[in-house]
């Protein structure tokens, strides 16, 4: 006789820290180009390579013509760890 036990799922009392379990800490200038970028300071001349490590995140999204704007994600980050 075969058992299928499907894998158990964790639970959390708050999802947002499950959430952060999974999430990779930002380096030092990433949160302070995300923190910037939250107050509506262009990215246009940041490193590429910093935008485009936040956007494949999820912290931030391209949108037309190249304009970075912080996403649910990214503003929770900021609330939980910047200083």
């Amino acid at each position: 006789m075969m058992h299928n036990h499907s894998p158990k799922s964790l639970s959390f009392a708050n999802p947002s820290k499950a959430r952060t379990l999974h999430t990779k800490p930002l380096t030092d200038e990433q949160l302070e180009c995300l923190s910037r970028c939250a107050k509506g300071i262009s990215l246009r001349f940041e490193r590429w390579e910093i935008v485009e490590e936040l956007v494949a995140g999820g912290y931030a999204e391209e949108g037309v013509a190249g304009v970075v704007t912080v996403t649910a994600k990214g503003q929770e980050y900021l609330q939980t760890h910047a200083s």
